[in-house]
């Protein structure tokens, strides 16, 4: 349904209303070079051909209006902006590539929702300007934890009342605002898009600065390591009997199977596996050591803590790294 036609000399002149969500939004369809976008988006990487494909997307039809509030309204609130902002009618709080894309098309008409009840205070407006923002998937990290933090300056360093600006809790606020720990270079990298995965910033981030490079080039080192050859294959009790057939005359079964002999395995070599054995009742022997004779472990199951000290007592380095990073997973999953 088409949006009203309003006079935008008219709005300038009105007053920002003192509770939020009063007033509807009014739809006005004006020139892109009448809006600007705010200075306090935190995003800044807008690639140019995204932005070709969305102006010819939007030729026929903006299914989404940009959101903002006039010059005035904006100026009321953040009077430091005045002399950045030219004589433009709307300042925009929401849709910056739609506006730039119109531009970059040349398209003639912008849809904008005028919102004049998010110029209710500093606070809100910013939580408008980082809601669309936190939302979309590509979003860079460290614009949004940058834009986080603008916010909590704004609430003197409240971080439950920037948080509930933005409808999040604390912890994850807290989360993604303490990735501005990452120095300049490991910031450099994920604006990049060489270090994408949130729970490695996050580890990263608690690291001294003078270590986060170091690890992050470790981790591509392992990474980039060739795999080991797999392991052979261990015969069972009767691929044992049919290999013992076949050497005294002939396959017992119509084939012969060759198992190459495998070199003794010392106990503290033994690979870990990434998933515990399942608990057993006391007595029962796992094929392995049916097979070896050996006398069944007996672990302490009921006791958490003891089964851990005794598993991590058989890592090495490199697997507990892999355990830090399993339990960070699970705690982001949990989250």
């Amino acid at each position: 349904m088409a949006g009203q036609r309003v006079s935008l000399a008219g709005l300038a002149t009105e007053t920002v209303e003192s509770v939020p969500g009063r007033s509807r939004p009014t739809l006005v369809h004006l020139a892109p070079d009448q809006v600007v976008a705010t200075p306090l988006n935190p995003r800044q990487d807008f690639s140019e051909e995204s932005l070709r494909e969305l102006g010819e997307s939007m030729r026929q039809g903006q299914l989404q209006p940009c959101v903002g509030v006039t010059r005035a309204a904006y100026v009321k609130l953040f009077p430091e902006h005045a002399e950045q902002l030219p004589q433009c009618r709307i300042v925009m709080a929401a849709g910056e590539r739609r506006w730039r894309a119109a531009q970059q098309a040349g398209l003639p008409t912008l849809d904008v929702h005028l919102r004049e009840d998010i110029a209710e205070s500093r606070v809100r407006f910013l939580a408008a300007v980082l809601a669309e923002n936190v939302e979309r998937s590509n979003f860079n990290y460290i614009e949004e934890a940058v834009g986080l933090q603008r916010m909590l300056d704004m609430t003197f360093n409240q971080q439950v009342e920037a948080a509930a600006a933005l409808g999040k809790s604390k912890q994850w606020f807290n989360q993604r605002i303490g990735l501005l720990r990452l120095t300049e270079p490991m910031r450099d990298l994920v604006t990049s898009g060489k270090l994408t995965a949130f729970r490695d910033m996050r580890r990263y981030s608690a690291l001294p600065a003078d270590e986060q490079l170091a690890a992050w080039q470790a981790d591509q080192r392992k990474r980039n390591e060739p795999k080991s050859n797999p392991a052979v294959e261990v015969p069972t009790t009767r691929q044992q009997g049919h290999e013992s057939a076949a050497v005294a005359g002939g396959p017992a079964g119509g084939y012969t199977a060759v198992y190459p002999k495998q070199a003794a395995v010392p106990q503290s070599a033994e690979p870990l596996s990434d998933v515990l054995p399942e608990p057993r009742d006391e007595g029962e022997t796992s094929e392995p050591a049916a097979l070896t004779k050996k006398p069944p472990v007996k672990m302490p199951w009921a006791d958490p803590a003891a089964v851990a000290q005794i598993v991590i007592a058989k890592m090495t380095l490199a697997d507990r790294i892999r355990l830090r990073q399993l339990l960070t997973a699970q705690e982001d999953r949990e989250q």
